[in-house]
């Protein structure tokens, strides 16, 4: 059976985290859906087995990667860009 990992789990894991990120992503409920929606697809589409928690810390230490939503505001107001 399919497990389909919450919001809940995501900011549980967030909240106990010591990231400088982790903070921002505990209070934007779409970054929380993106992460359980995506840990879900990454389970059914690769069968390799990642905990929830080494997961988000994959997004976590990584973000500057996936840009938008999962930056600062600093970081994505960059004129530069």
């Amino acid at each position: 059976m399919l497990n389909i990992t919450t919001t809940e789990e995501i900011a549980a894991i967030l909240a106990s985290i010591d990231h400088q990120l982790a903070p921002n992503w505990l209070h934007n409920d779409l970054i929380k859906k993106t992460l359980a929606n995506s840990y879900d697809y990454w389970l059914e589409d690769t069968g390799i087995a990642m905990s929830l928690t080494d997961f988000v810390m994959q997004y976590l230490e990584h973000a500057e990667y996936l840009g938008g939503i999962f930056l600062p505001d600093a970081e994505t107001n960059d004129p530069s860009c």
